[in-house]
């Protein structure tokens, strides 16, 4: 692969407030430093573990930002959907037919609340990156 174009940590932020927007729930960065580490946090398995490929470079961005906590809510919610936006500007869409979009969506849970590991996250991802 070669060097990925990087998601922004504004447009994170952009993103979890677009998740947000209509519902009760409030959009609040509470973490900006936090947020700012994990999303450079990809960047830094590309460039020094040597990890250039695609399901593992999205199931980290998951995972980082998932893991940061940065938003007062929503932040699952904005890690699933940095990872596929990623995933986008990068030439792949994740295509999960709808019986599967449940044991995904248990395995990011999973995986965010440490119950299982990254690589179960970036493998099942891996299943279901397609090129653009």
């Amino acid at each position: 692969m070669m060097e990925p174009r990087w998601i922004a940590t504004d447009e994170v932020i952009a993103l979890n407030a677009a998740l947000l927007e209509g519902t009760a729930e409030h959009h609040f960065t509470r973490d900006l430093g936090g947020l700012e580490s994990a999303v450079s946090r990809v960047q830094n398995r590309f460039a020094y573990a040597g990890d250039i490929s695609a399901s593992g470079l999205v199931a980290d961005l998951i995972y980082g930002i998932g893991k940061a906590h940065a938003f007062e809510q929503g932040n699952k919610r904005a890690a699933w959907a940095a990872g596929r936006y990623f995933a986008r500007i990068n030439g792949f869409h994740i295509r999960v037919a709808e019986a599967a979009q449940l044991p995904l969506a248990e395995t990011v849970e999973n995986v965010l609340t440490d119950k299982a590991d990254r690589i179960q996250l970036q493998v099942l991802i891996e299943n279901f990156l397609v090129t653009v």
